[in-house]
């Protein structure tokens, strides 16, 4: 009879292990992922070996082994299923980063594209090909006729299958820098969101219960583009189909985020998902706050503001070996069978 009990609870156990899959997707803003070439299309010359940087081979494969301790750590035992990624040279850092670090256990594939972006700097995304298909892949420009002198990175959009059976529609964006002052170049950030709003809809439009997920640097401090262009809402509200929430303002009102500059935390670094996987009637669901991951070795002192930062590779012109001067964040995923 205590076999049988024993047996019966084994298979139960067995059951319920396999009726949830637990999934982690992360976004992580790498800080200047640059190789030691010289691309003379682009301007990306400080970081060679003989630049401003003195970016040598060394240095470039000190970050690397960060930057995948730091993607494998974010996993919590299991690889993340989907790493979006910003500030990328190319396509050689992803090759290196997933094949010559120990993110090669992952199995990762890539999605990629150079963009117009002058410095080379672009976004990408690595995704688990054990668990996810991509079965479309397109690279969003945003336009600035007005200007044509204004270059930025595309948005990366990928049209995704998880273990055969839910769609999932990824974007992964870098908008527009502050440079000139946040309020004067905002319309620039609201160009890139209109961008990701119209894509958004055709998607609302197909089926209003999309499956969306939009991660990425979004610049800005005070979040305007994504609050009014994308008409992004608090996660922590009612939840509604055909809606789209940004996990992370509930970081808005707290001392803390992805990136601190002058002592003061700020929440750049956002991940929006649609009304579905957060309403509780979707086999997939997400957790409704995103969390910023705070290992140790990502911090050192803020000898200067007192508190902890990000521990970069560099501040200013000068090397201090971190792996990035952002902090990544990330999504719980669960999937009821």
């Amino acid at each position: 009879m205590l076999r049988y009990l024993l047996l019966a609870i084994w298979l139960w156990a067995s059951w319920t292990v396999t009726a949830q899959q637990h999934y982690r997707i992360m976004f992580y803003n790498v800080e200047n992922l640059f190789d030691t070439y010289d691309d003379s299309l682009t301007r990306d010359d400080e970081f060679t070996p003989f630049g401003a940087k003195h970016w040598t081979k060394a240095r470039y494969m000190i970050k690397m082994r960060q930057l995948a301790e730091v993607m494998d750590s974010v996993g919590n035992e299991e690889w993340p299923l989907v790493i979006g990624l910003a500030e990328v040279e190319n396509r050689r850092v992803l090759e290196d980063l997933t094949t010559k670090t120990v993110l090669a256990d992952g199995g990762y594939g890539i999605v990629h594209q150079d963009s117009p972006d002058r410095r080379g700097i672009d976004v990408a995304m690595l995704f688990r090909k054990d668990c996810l298909e991509v079965q479309k892949v397109d690279f969003l420009t945003i336009p600035f006729p007005e200007d044509t002198t204004i270059r930025t990175r595309d948005i990366l959009y990928a049209e995704t299958v998880l273990e055969h059976r839910d769609t999932f529609y990824f974007f992964v964006c870098h908008f527009p820098s502050m440079i000139g002052g946040e309020q004067q170049s905002e319309w620039r950030r609201e160009r890139a969101a209109s961008v990701i709003r119209h894509k958004v809809d055709s998607l609302f439009k197909q089926s209003r219960e999309a499956d969306i997920i939009i991660m990425g640097d979004l610049n800005g401090k005070a979040n305007t583009s994504a609050q009014k262009v994308l008409r992004t809402k608090s996660s922590d509200k009612h939840i509604k189909a055909e809606e789209l929430y940004n996990t992370g303002y509930y970081l808005l009102k707290k001392n803390y985020g992805s990136y601190r500059y002058k002592g003061h935390w700020q929440t750049i670094d956002h991940m929006i998902v649609s009304g579905g996987l957060l309403s509780g009637n979707h086999r997939c669901q997400v957790s409704r706050r995103l969390t910023v991951y705070t290992a140790p070795f990502l911090l050192e002192e803020d000898k200067t503001y007192f508190g902890f930062k990000p521990r970069p590779t560099y501040r200013g012109p000068r090397y201090t070996g971190g792996p990035s001067d952002h902090l990544p964040v990330y999504l719980e995923l669960k999937v009821h069978d």
